[in-house]
């Protein structure tokens, strides 16, 4: 870069920066691509770099600075990608092994199927009670519950173990632990 390049970048003309990326992009681009093998994202990762440095320019005062800058901040771009490429990787790794397990398959068959009969169930309870209980499987207390319905908590308190009891004598066993998690 030469010094009225530099000092076009400097007093912000969209020309001297503009001849800065051409000088730069390509080797920017092949510095990155020793750390991240896809062309496409190496590209735009340049391209990021060189917003935040048109953003910066004015805190530059020589052109080692500016080239410091340039690929310092694809390397740390470079190594942020491959971190999240590698927390991305294991975590597919891991679902994947827990989609192919049986157990996860059948635990989650059964979640799901004791959720609909729970919900169907509920549906047959009063109103009032219907209401509870579906809020209270949404996560909400029972103060929340009691300020969202504009009731005591006792009344909520009431109302739940009214509809527990009908829920019980109708739900199988494994239900039944599920209704005391509430």
């Amino acid at each position: 870069m030469k010094e009225e390049n530099l000092h076009s970048l400097l007093t912000i003309d969209k020309n001297g920066f503009r001849k800065t990326f051409d000088d730069h992009f390509k080797a920017l681009c092949a510095f990155g691509h020793r750390y991240v093998d896809d062309t496409f994202v190496v590209e735009d990762m340049v391209q990021e770099v060189f917003i935040i440095f048109w953003e910066k320019r004015q805190n530059f005062d020589h052109e080692k600075a500016v080239k410091a800058f340039l690929y310092t901040s694809i390397r740390n771009k470079c190594l942020n990608h491959l971190k999240r490429q590698t927390m991305l990787k294991k975590h597919e790794e891991k679902l994947i092994y827990e989609l192919e397990s049986e157990s996860f398959f059948s635990k989650h068959v059964i979640e799901e199927e004791v959720f609909n009969q729970l919900h169907a169930e509920i549906g047959h309870l009063p109103e009032s009670a219907r209401k509870i209980m579906l809020l209270a499987l949404k996560g909400l207390n029972n103060k929340e519950i009691a300020s969202a319905l504009g009731i005591s908590e006792n009344t909520v308190k009431t109302q739940k173990k009214i509809a527990y009891r009908k829920l019980k004598t109708k739900l199988s066993s494994s239900m039944h632990a599920i209704l005391l998690s509430l």
